[in-house]
């Protein structure tokens, strides 16, 4: 479902951007690292008209934005990629109505056919990547023609065509015995839908010089479509491995069954068979991103492995650091002989990934040492009602309602005058912003071994090394080392200070927003048509 904004100002389809921006689940409507990252990039470079192209999960899930937005952000549209409840009920009691055949719908059941194939031809993670990328322009101009061109399928073709259900239904056949049609019928459905509502946007879209995604799956496709529609190019930047964060994600939902009529299905006791055919699918519109791609920007190398790995060439492949505005948070520093506040903060979302879990449960071994420890969390609580629940619970059931606080969002600069460390217990991250923030205001880390964490605290070359520690890492879902290991920076005062001085230096020396967006300004640059005089001075 696409729904303008046509109540608000900065809705203006006719308007040309420079650069159109693919967000899924960001910026401006959801807070969070890539969304802070998004609004450097806008805020940094004024000179330049952007406009965005905003994919969420439900309408009634995104109220007003939560950033003030800039005056060169020129326009602004919301996708929404679930159906409502009311949409599945009318489909539901609408399946016995199919449609007939006929020569327009043999002509249909040909096209899902196709694009049935071709998911599931770039889904396949044992074929090789190089003959896959390599007609990758191909696979997306058919499948552009197939979602918004002269083949045009649309949702109600798959969802009350026989051509639809005659695929699916084949399809099931070929699916280990015992599988519950129902499941795979919805499982499908699911799949498929949001990319109808992705033909739309691209039959649509704004008019732009360039097309940005920050993210593969549905973003990445969308631009992969605009690429192949406008012929304007298309470039793509990660800063978590959208199928990697996807395959957590898909290991801890419950609407997926493992198990049908007693039995195992599937090749893996922890996915089952539809967990992987949806993984399947992400990695599938993940490899037509890369291949549509001309550039994929990153954070750092373990990220660019992994993208080499599913499948993006490593000759698209270039690391752009992230960057935090330094002299913002130089500004509230303590003062070196200040005394060390006992108080972890876990800035961040309280969702799964984040393992909100773990940090309470380290809690209570801190307080054991230090009674007047406490553990802040600081960040949205509203995006999984039910994990929140879970983890107050928790708070409850170990006696920490006074030691572990739950704080909602609060601005940075106010808190980390406040802390003692700057801590992070993810499962999966990128580059986290939250910890070279922490870094800039003076605040040491403890986090756990995911992402760029480990070159973050430890360094990555030789001169970043030479500046030392700037915190601790453990492993991930060990709340005991994690507890350890904040305890004995808290406890000693020389070593928190080297690791305080630590992380200003390679903050200052590495991370700073103006090398990302002076870097990412010149790749704008490139792409901009006739960039104006005032544009090329003020890069």
């Amino acid at each position: 479902m696409v729904i303008p904004l046509t109540s608000s100002p900065r809705y203006n389809p006719d308007t040309h951007a420079d650069v159109c921006l693919l967000l899924e689940g960001t910026y401006p409507y959801v807070r969070g690292g890539v969304s802070t990252w998004v609004k450097q990039l806008i805020e940094g470079m004024p000179e330049l008209s952007f406009s965005i192209i905003f994919l969420g999960t439900q309408e009634d899930e995104y109220e007003e934005p939560a950033y003030e937005l800039p005056d060169n952000l020129v326009h602004i549209e919301m996708c929404f990629l679930l159906e409502s409840k009311e949409d599945v009920q009318t489909s539901s009691s609408a399946l016995n109505k199919l449609k007939l055949s006929g020569r327009k719908e043999k002509e249909k059941y040909v096209v899902n056919e196709d694009m049935h194939s071709l998911l599931a031809e770039q889904g396949d993670s044992s074929s090789d990547s190089s003959t896959d990328i390599s007609a990758s322009s191909q696979i997306i101009r058919n499948f552009t023609r197939i979602l918004s061109g002269d083949l045009r399928l649309n949702e109600e073709d798959l969802h009350y065509a026989k051509a639809s259900w005659e695929t699916i239904r084949r399809k099931y056949l070929k699916a280990p015995a015992g599988l519950d049609f129902n499941h795979y019928f919805w499982s499908v459905r699911g799949m498929h839908t949001p990319l109808f509502t992705l033909g739309k946007v691209a039959e649509n879209a704004p008019s732009a010089d360039l097309y940005h995604s920050v993210s593969t799956g549905y973003a990445g496709f969308l631009g992969a479509m605009l690429q192949s529609k406008t012929g304007k190019p298309f470039i793509v930047t990660e800063h978590g491995i959208y199928t990697k964060e996807l395959e957590l994600d898909i290991a801890q939902v419950d609407w997926i069954p493992d198990k049908f009529n007693q039995l195992q299905v599937g090749l893996n006791e922890e996915r089952g068979y539809l967990r992987s055919i949806w993984i399947r699918f992400f990695n599938s519109l993940g490899r037509m991103s890369y291949g549509s791609a001309d550039r994929v920007y990153t954070l750092y190398n373990g990220n660019r492995l992994r993208q080499i790995t599913d499948g993006c060439p490593e000759e698209k492949l270039e690391i752009i650091p992230n960057g935090v505005n330094v002299e913002m948070f130089k500004a509230v520093r303590r003062s070196p002989d200040a005394e060390i506040p006992p108080v972890l903060g876990l800035i961040g979302r309280v969702v799964p990934i984040k393992d909100i879990k773990n940090f309470i449960r380290a809690m209570r071994v801190i307080r054991e040492t230090l009674p007047d420890a406490q553990g802040w969390l600081i960040g949205p609580q509203d995006e999984d009602e039910d994990y929140f629940e879970e983890c107050k619970l928790l708070v409850k059931s170990l006696g920490l309602q006074d030691t572990v606080l739950f704080l909602g969002f609060q601005k940075p600069t106010e808190m980390f005058p406040k802390l003692g460390l700057n801590v992070l217990t993810s499962v999966s991250e990128g580059q986290p912003l939250t910890t070279l923030e922490g870094y800039a205001a003076g605040i040491p880390a403890v986090t756990t071994d995911v992402g760029s964490c480990r070159e973050l605290v430890y360094g990555v070359t030789e001169d970043d090394q030479a500046i030392g520690s700037s915190g601790a890492v453990v492993s991930i879902s060990n709340p005991t080392l994690f507890a350890e290991a904040a305890l004995e920076l808290l406890t000693d005062r020389e070593k928190w200070c080297d690791a305080r001085d630590a992380a200003i230096k390679r903050v200052e020396t590495f991370y700073s927003d103006k090398d990302m967006i002076g870097r990412y300004r010149q790749i704008y640059l490139n792409y901009v048509q006739d960039p104006s005089a005032e544009k090329r001075k003020a890069s």
